[in-house]
């Protein structure tokens, strides 16, 4: 039914031009299904309702404002985010390799240097964030930020490291969203509109709970993505560790998802991030409390509590890396 809702008001708000109504069928169809499962909570969808909840509440011109102040922050988020070990030292190194295999050099530039130049990622961005907010910037910002989305479709594409499709849709997307917000001239006619009272002060109310809600991520008051912490897995998570008498009894296509681990001995990890993406086509929601939940439920399904040991690892240290470790209790 979500999902019908969500097709519907889509159609509403592009097809036949009620983009007020549409916005607010986008953003119910939205909210169940985050309610109904986490899972679809990812950055895209989180966005894509936030903006949905702001143009059904807003007047258009207002709508716009904090849109635009919305997209800014997840600039700066996203780099203040970046500026980490993890990142560094995993994905970071990832996308600057495949940079640097396009022009020859991925062989040839020492590791020492690659962990510096993989911070001109973060710090792209963060001038991005800076420059969108000064008008005398704003225009060299936007097109800086269009080069950034171009360049991560193509790092994420079939040329670089084949990243699941919904990314590379969502950078295009972003590349309009810059040119909506920054680039096109303002020949809008907002004159009939009128304030909804009750609805816009709830808008504003929300866009600033978005606004400031990351600042409570270091706190772990506040999720890893909904902080517009992307490509940067500092996040907390949980390690499925399964015995190998209970390995054997699991089917031949869950065989795939084991890998050695050197956590436990006679224990494999089970791979449960790459599972999510083949069977859900996205990656798991990248909070511990959620991995842990769904671990322990697939775990009951397949009789395997007995079987399996569950690590929580923490968020790690910003500049060590380190991570607080926890062994779960796995209930019958």
């Amino acid at each position: 039914v979500a999902v019908l809702l969500l097709v519907v008001g889509l159609a509403g708000t592009f097809l036949s031009g009620r983009l007020k109504s549409g916005a607010a069928m986008v953003t119910a169809a939205f909210g169940v299904l985050f309610l109904c499962n986490q899972h679809c909570l990812q950055p895209w969808a989180w966005q894509a309702f936030i903006i949905a909840a702001l143009i059904a509440s807003l007047p258009m011109r207002d709508a716009k404002v904090w849109i635009a102040r919305i997209l800014i922050s997840m600039y700066l988020y996203s780099a203040i985010g970046k500026f980490d070990y993890q990142f560094i030292h995993s994905l970071g190194q990832e996308f600057l390799n495949v940079v640097l295999s396009w022009i020859g050099q991925s062989d040839t530039v020492s590791e020492e240097l690659k962990s510096k130049l993989v911070l001109l990622f973060p710090i792209g961005e963060l001038l991005i964030a800076i420059g969108l907010l000064l008008p005398q910037t704003r225009k060299a910002a936007a097109l800086l930020a269009i080069v950034l989305h171009i360049a991560l479709i193509a790092i994420l594409s079939p040329i670089g490291l084949c990243h699941r499709w919904p990314v590379v849709v969502w950078n295009a997307v972003s590349i309009l969203f810059i040119v909506w917000l920054f680039l096109m001239p303002r020949r809008e006619n907002y004159a009939a509109e009128k304030r909804e009272g009750d609805f816009a002060m709830l808008g504003v109310l929300f866009a600033i709970v978005v606004l400031a809600g990351p600042l409570l991520r270091p706190l772990q008051l506040w999720d890893h993505w909904l902080a517009w912490g992307m490509y940067s897995p500092s996040n907390s998570r949980v390690e499925v560790l399964v015995s190998d008498m209970g390995r054997e009894r699991c089917d031949e296509n869950l065989q795939q998802y084991f890998q050695e681990s050197d956590e436990q001995f006679g224990s494999s990890e089970f791979a449960i991030g790459r599972w999510s993406l083949d069977e859900l086509g996205v990656p798991i929601y990248p909070q511990a409390r959620f991995q842990k939940a769904a671990a322990i439920e697939w775990l009951r399904q397949l009789k395997l509590q007995d079987q399996a040991t569950l690590i929580e690892f923490g968020p790690s240290h910003p500049v060590s890396g380190a991570r607080e470790k926890t062994m779960v209790a796995i209930e019958p």
